[in-house]
Order: C-alpha cells, then sequence, then structure tokens
C-alpha cells in the first residue's frame, strides 16, 4: 500500500510541475506576443506618419538609394527616377545617405526624400547597358538583394523603361527649389517681348548641348528645321535658347530679326538648375543631345522634337543605345 501511495504522490506532483511548466511557457509566450504587437504598431505608425516612397501603402520592407551618384545634373536625375523604379518594384523607401558625394540634385530641387546614416549589409546593382538592364528584374527577386537592408545602385540608368512606370510619383519629387522656380519665372516674364502679352504667345525652349559632345550635336540646320516646325503651327513664338556655348547659339540660333512675330531670347551665365527650370516652364522644348535636354523636356511636358541623328547613325554608342528604348514614342525626330 505504501508503494501506491508513493506513486499517487508522485504522479500528484508530477501533474503540478507539469501545470507549473506550461503556466510559465503560457506567460513567456503572451509576453513575446504582446511585444511583439507593440513593435508592430510602433513601425506601422512610423509609416503611416512617414509615407514611403512608392506606389504601395504597405510600410517599407527597407531602403534603396546611389551608392554613388554619377555625371551631371541630367545624369543624375535618371538616376533619382531609377530609385523610385526599384523602390516601387520591392517595396522599400527611396533614401539618400548622408554624405553623398558628387550630388547636384539637392542644390536645386527639393527632393521629398529623407537622408539617413548608411544602413548596411547592402546589396550593389552595378549597371551594364546603355538600355534597360534586365538583370534589374532578377536582382529585384533575389535572395541576397531581398534579405539586404538596403539595395545600392550604381550607373545611369538612361531608359525611359525606368521611367514611364513612376513618372506620376516622381514628378511630385522633382520639385524645383522655391527660389530656383521663382527666379526662372522672373527670367522668362522679363524676357517677354514689348507688345506681347502673357498667355497670347507660345514659348519654345531650346537646349543645345555643345562642349564635351561638340562633334556629336546637332547642326544649324536641325535647328532651322525644329523652330519652322513651331513657327508654321502658331502665331506668335518666342524661342528660349540655354547652352554651354551660348556665344556658338547667338551666331546660328538666330530668326529673321525683322519678325514680328518670333522672337529669340538666350539664357546667359545661369547655372545648371536655373537653365533647367527655364526650360521646364517653357511650352514645347527642342532639344538637340544628352540627358540634360531630356529632362527638361520631360519637365515642360509639351510637344518636344529631339535630334533624329543622335546617336549618330553607325557609331559604337548607336549600336549599344536603343533609340525606342530612350526617346518617348509620342516625340518628334526631326534632322
Amino acid at each position: 500500500m505504501s508503494i501506491i501511495r508513493k506513486f499517487n504522490s508522485s504522479r500528484k506532483q508530477f501533474s503540478y510541475n507539469k501545470i507549473w511548466l506550461y503556466g510559465i511557457i503560457s506567460l513567456i509566450i503572451i509576453s513575446i506576443i504582446v511585444l511583439w504587437v507593440a513593435k508592430k504598431k510602433e513601425n506601422l505608425e512610423f509609416y503611416w506618419n512617414h509615407p514611403v516612397n512608392s506606389t504601395s501603402n504597405r510600410p517599407a520592407s527597407g531602403y534603396v538609394t546611389m551608392q554613388k551618384f554619377d555625371g551631371r545634373l541630367g545624369n543624375q536625375m535618371f538616376e533619382f527616377i531609377a530609385l523610385f523604379h526599384v523602390a516601387q518594384k520591392t517595396n522599400r523607401e527611396v533614401v539618400l545617405f548622408n554624405g553623398h558625394d558628387g550630388h547636384e540634385l539637392e542644390k536645386y530641387f527639393s527632393l521629398g526624400v529623407r537622408k539617413i546614416n548608411r544602413s548596411c549589409p547592402c546589396f550593389l546593382f552595378r549597371e551594364k547597358f546603355i538600355s534597360y538592364d534586365n538583370r534589374i528584374d532578377k536582382m529585384i527577386r533575389s535572395k541576397d538583394a531581398r534579405n539586404s537592408p538596403t539595395i545600392l545602385l550604381r550607373g545611369y540608368f538612361q531608359s525611359l523603361m525606368y521611367v514611364k512606370p513612376v513618372e506620376n510619383l516622381v514628378v511630385n519629387h522633382m520639385k524645383f527649389q522655391e527660389s530656383i522656380e521663382t527666379f526662372a519665372r522672373d527670367i522668362l516674364r522679363e524676357s517677354i517681348p514689348i507688345g506681347w502679352r502673357e498667355g497670347q504667345f507660345t514659348r519654345v525652349g531650346i537646349h543645345n548641348r555643345r562642349g564635351d559632345l561638340v562633334k556629336k550635336t546637332a547642326p544649324e540646320s536641325y535647328f532651322k528645321t525644329a523652330m519652322k516646325y513651331f513657327t508654321d503651327r502658331y502665331k506668335l513664338v518666342q524661342f528660349v535658347v540655354a547652352s554651354d556655348d551660348i556665344e556658338w547659339c547667338r551666331e546660328h540660333i538666330t530668326y529673321d530679326s525683322h519678325s514680328s512675330s518670333v522672337n529669340v531670347t538666350y539664357s546667359v551665365k545661369h547655372s545648371p538648375g536655373q537653365d533647367m527650370a527655364i526650360l521646364s516652364l517653357c511650352d514645347h522644348v527642342i532639344m538637340s543631345t544628352g540627358t540634360f535636354g531630356w529632362m527638361a523636356a520631360w519637365l515642360a511636358n509639351g510637344i518636344t522634337v529631339y535630334y533624329s541623328n543622335y546617336p549618330r547613325n553607325g557609331s559604337n554608342l548607336s549600336r549599344r543605345c536603343n533609340r525606342l528604348d530612350y526617346f518617348p514614342p509620342h516625340w518628334i525626330p526631326l534632322q
């Protein structure tokens, strides 16, 4: 009998210990759940109060930024837009790292993105092609990219295919700083010919890049043809010329000085951002070569005429660049 009593006592003690152990485990699990919910709520509140830079309403799953901004203003605008392309596909937040080298955009634009200290480990995607690099789609799905806090991009990303899916979003992040826009509006208002009234004439911006592309840029005949395209369609036209070689433009981009229906004015000694703002405020744009004119035309969002022999047929650049990938289909090629 004593053996049976001891056995029953042991069973009861084991049951008590088991209940006590289950209770402790339950408390631990409940505590973990409470902490997880609190942290999740904190994260959700942060992202709801700081919307992510993508078309998704979900909290961002990490960051995307440039390893380094390359080139000049037009190049950097393409690169900035590419960030939103990747952010949209990966539900990440577009940010800028503090201390980005060679970064011109903040001089002229109110970008509306956060600046943070470097958040790594980072996954680097380096562009290989001038046209759309479809490796970017494989990168987005890769485990290494998905598991990295930050995706870094490096390259120029000069393709319409990066721009088109996010242009309605990005245009809100490419707002000129108030001082830049005010300056540009003042310049254009002061340049109105005597007797003309705002709103009663058509203003066409012309960008002529020469400098490092002097052997590849559009000839005088192209500008004459492009200007005629607009003078044939509008009664009063003012052309506003911006260039890195304004003296060449004064000599070659001209119109009959006795014409009362056409005016040509020149943007002289202005910064790249000021010239970009001036061109963007025009109704339409004539571009020659390079990304600066492309971006000015894109911001103006009117009729765009571009030089059809760029890249020059047969050149190494033309073999590497797909024009259909670069120029929007509604832009007008002239030669």
